[in-house]
C-alpha cells in the first residue's frame, strides 16, 4: 500500500527547475517561496515510517504526494482537480518537487486517496496547519486558499 520513497534529499533550487523555454516563472510567485521555505527532508523523516513498504513498484518521493495532499487541502480540492490543476501549473509541478515542467499527472487519483488514508485526514490537516504557521513565522505573507 505504501508507495513512498525516502530518499537522501537535496532541495531543489529554483534555477534547477527545468521549464519549457518561452515559459516564464516568477521565483516570487507564493507557491515558489513557500516550497523554498518548507523543510521538506525534516518532514519526510518524520513521516517515513508512516510512508514505507517492502511491496510493489518504486515509491514515490514523499514532497512529490505530501505536496500534493497540501495543494489539495489549501485549495480545498478533490482528488480529481487536485491532480489537474498539478498537471496544467508549473508553480504547483515546482511545489511537489519536479524536476520540470511536464503536462501530465504526477500519480493516479487512487495514490493521493491512499496517502490520506495511511496519514489520516486530521493528520493531514494538522500538518497542513503547522506548515503555515511555520510560513508565517518565516514571513511568508502570500495568502493560498479560502482557509486564509
Amino acid at each position: 500500500m505504501g508507495k513512498y520513497h525516502v530518499t537522501n534529499y537535496e532541495q531543489m533550487s529554483f534555477d534547477d527547475f527545468n521549464q519549457p523555454s518561452g515559459l516564464p516563472i516568477d521565483r516570487d510567485n507564493r507557491w515558489v517561496v513557500r516550497a523554498d521555505k518548507i523543510p521538506w527532508h525534516d518532514l519526510e523523516k518524520q513521516y517515513a515510517l508512516v510512508f514505507t513498504s517492502n511491496r510493489g513498484p518504486k515509491p514515490l518521493p514523499f514532497r512529490l504526494v505530501f505536496g500534493a495532499l497540501m495543494i489539495q487541502q489549501l485549495l480545498e480540492l478533490t482528488d480529481e482537480e487536485t491532480l489537474e490543476q498539478i498537471k496544467e501549473n508549473p508553480y504547483l509541478q515546482y511545489f511537489v518537487g519536479q524536476s520540470g515542467y511536464v503536462y501530465q499527472r504526477p500519480f493516479s487519483s487512487s495514490t493521493l486517496s491512499r496517502a490520506r488514508q495511511r496519514i489520516g485526514d486530521d493528520e493531514v490537516l494538522a500538518m497542513v496547519d503547522r506548515i503555515e504557521d511555520l510560513m508565517v513565522a518565516e514571513g511568508v505573507t502570500s495568502k493560498i486558499g479560502k482557509r486564509h
